[in-house]
């Protein structure tokens, strides 16, 4: 009996070993061929994200899991505050913060230099813009620093995020690597560089020196599986714990039915027709409340699929500080619709032409509103074109109509109304943006509201007015919200974040994630 005891402890043992090692490495796989960068102040693709989070810190930071910027948490920082200036911002650092790599200790110089980076035209950070409002940084003491800025900027400390604008890198590290800081980051995060296999995968290693708790895996390994059929069979055959999926309701159906966690996340990008208003018959009011009234959002939700999308009423999309549904609505209802088009002069309707992008994102919707709007006697010519030419093509402003989808960090009204609605950003300016509608222009539009809740540093004040801003586009009609699009994920019953997944393109990684 003894012997026997003996033999099976030994066989437990012997399989106890290698699931408890295999426990502690988590296998990522992202729909990505390979990583351009892993510099945080240019990276921002899917493959390059969630590796970067993983690495580097910032000085605030959101909830695990969630984007939202009235939930902002100490980081790096463990104190920010205003001065009376309303110009002013000082942070105070976190002591006893480690570089990865025997780097040293995170002071304010490495605060400056990351900051003074971005900011630089001559580094060419994409992330700058985000930026403009600062003015200067400067080091009080080695865990105190300050940014001023050039007016007041309400949404600083929204800005000091996990973002391509908030990280912090060590300046001895990018001094010392300089260019090969792209492959071979260094952070202060609770994973550190381990190997890179280029078109093949990326791994890190727990920080033995984290500030924090102490990381609950060893390794984490992030394989690059640009075909979404292999990373759909790597997850069913274990070969990886967690990836990205098309974000179509087939996928979310068969995965759920396996046994698997599927997490749809946003905020992700709204889609919105804008209307030019420079072009006929689109500079009449009531041509575009009839294609208004000639779509059916709930049938595009259908479309795309019950839980891939909800949808909009507002051009601010739902989420967002200072969302509001309290705006004019332009319900489905094609006799509604053909008498506009009987008002405005076209009673037997007409034709339009719009360049569209050949996107599976993009062409399918349009071509559900192509058939709505046939119903009202709107006869949509789509030509199809590559997405990179779509864009060129609507910055060019040839289309009467331009669907595009957006997201825009920080949630507020301030980023999403400047680009799409005011008058310094219609397409075809030297400050150009994304204003395709020619809105502030070919119509009076919602300057002072965008301007004067930029730097109103009182959040209720600041939501009143982006509500009227809300108010007013919709009355105008120079757009039309259709819906959200969420991002997809799935995950192994087994793969313990330690939190809820309720944004971000692809599920992040802590100190408190473990494979139970």
């Amino acid at each position: 009996m003894k012997i026997k005891g003996l033999l099976i402890a030994m066989i437990f043992c012997l399989i106890l070993v290698p699931l408890k090692a295999g426990a502690q490495t988590a296998l990522l796989a992202l729909g990505v061929a390979d990583i351009g960068t892993l510099d945080p102040h240019f990276a921002n693709k899917i493959g390059e994200v969630p590796i970067i989070r993983m690495v580097y810190q910032s000085l605030l930071r959101h909830p695990p899991g969630e984007i939202d910027v009235a939930k902002l948490q100490p980081s790096l920082a463990t104190q920010w505050e205003v001065g009376d200036d309303k110009l002013t911002w000082t942070f105070h650092l976190r002591k006893g913060v480690k570089w990865h790599e025997g780097y040293g200790e995170l002071t304010a110089e490495d605060v400056k230099f990351s900051i003074d980076r971005i900011i630089n035209p001559d580094v060419g950070s994409p992330a700058r813009k985000a930026l403009a409002a600062v003015d200067s940084i400067s080091v009080v003491d080695p865990y105190t620093v300050q940014i001023k800025t050039k007016q007041p900027y309400p949404v600083l400390p929204a800005m000091m995020v996990e973002e391509r604008f908030g990280y912090i890198i060590s300046k001895k590290a990018a001094e010392k690597l300089d260019k090969d800081i792209k492959y071979h980051p260094v952070g202060t995060g609770p994973f550190m560089f381990e190997a890179y296999k280029p078109r093949e995968s990326f791994t890190l290693k727990a920080n033995p020196d984290y500030w924090g708790d102490k990381p609950k895996l060893e390794k984490v390994e992030v394989s690059f599986m640009p075909d979404n059929s292999t990373r759909e069979l790597a997850l069913r055959n274990g070969e990886v714990h967690a990836i990205n999926i098309p974000a179509k309701q087939e996928w979310i159906d068969r995965l759920k039915k396996a046994g698997f966690t599927v997490n749809l996340t946003s905020p992700a990008n709204m889609f919105v027709l804008h209307f030019n208003l420079t072009k006929k018959p689109m500079d009449n009011k009531k041509v575009r409340m009839a294609l208004c009234h000639a779509i059916s959002r709930d049938i595009l939700v259908q479309f795309l699929g019950k839980d891939v999308a909800k949808s909009e009423v507002s051009p601010l999309p739902s989420g967002y500080v200072g969302y509001t549904d309290n705006v004019v609505r332009y319900p489905y209802d094609v006799a509604k619709a053909k008498k506009f088009l009987v008002d405005a002069g076209h009673k037997d309707g007409f034709k339009l032409s719009m360049n569209i992008s050949n996107s599976n994102i993009y062409l399918p919707p349009m071509q559900v509103i192509q058939e709505m709007w046939k119903k009202i006697g709107v006869d949509l010519e789509l030509k199809v074109v590559d997405h990179p030419t779509y864009h060129k093509l609507i910055r060019k402003d040839v289309n009467p109509v331009v669907i595009y989808g957006a997201y825009r960090y920080p949630l507020t009204g301030t980023r999403y109304f400047t680009q799409f609605y005011h008058s310094d950003s219609i397409v075809g300016k030297e400050t150009a943006i994304i204003n395709f509608s020619h809105y502030g222009e070919a119509l009076p539009g919602v300057d002072k509201y965008i301007d004067d809740a930029r730097f109103e540093l009182d959040v209720t004040k600041q939501i009143r007015l982006w509500e009227a801003a809300q108010k007013q586009i919709v009355e105008d009609c120079v757009a039309f919200p259709l819906f959200t699009r969420k991002y997809a994920m799935a995950k192994s019953k087994n793969f313990d974040q330690g939190f809820e997944q309720k944004s971000y393109s692809f599920y992040q990684v802590t100190e408190k994630s473990r494979i139970k």
